[in-house]
């Protein structure tokens, strides 16, 4: 039964969501590499936070805003195997393509609230601090979600 986009959630997507999420961590990352101008060195990819804070063509309000989409594209690298090994826990025990679908993609969506929030509202304010946080733990939840669904299986 085909519904959001063609896509079947009758059917096991659960895989599909570890590279989706991968994405949605390196699209942060590739944001601030194309729209940080001259301030990527590919040949010391680590010091990029450094470099834009340096950066003397970028007005202070543009560094802060690439040096949120950097950390937000580092938080989404670190929390995406706790995810990943999740998402195969929970197949590997049987749990119903509905749960894994719910738990996988909701995983995804919160991901990408976070980025939102993280880049493009600021998050040093408490109100958008408090929002991302909230993101970031339903992601973490869903993550740890996953294995605890396995475990009950």
């Amino acid at each position: 039964m085909p519904s959001f986009l063609g896509l079947d959630f009758t059917r096991n997507l659960s895989y599909f969501a570890v590279p989706a999420a991968f994405w949605c961590a390196h699209s942060a990352h590739l944001y601030t590499i194309v729209f940080a101008g001259k301030s990527y060195d590919n040949s010391n990819p680590l010091a990029l936070r450094d470099r834009i804070a340096k950066e003397p063509t970028l007005s202070a309000e543009s560094k802060e805003h690439f040096i949120r989409a950097k950390n937000a594209s580092q938080n989404g690298y670190e929390t995406l195997g706790l995810f990943a090994a999740g998402v195969v826990a929970a197949n590997q025990a049987g749990v119903s393509r509905r749960t894994l679908n719910a738990l996988s993609w909701g995983y995804v969506v919160s991901r990408v609230v976070y980025n939102f929030i993280y880049i493009n509202l600021g998050g040093y304010r408490k109100a958008e601090a408090f929002m991302r946080s909230s993101a970031w733990s339903v992601s973490m939840f869903l993550s740890v979600g996953l294995f605890i669904v396995a475990g009950f299986k």
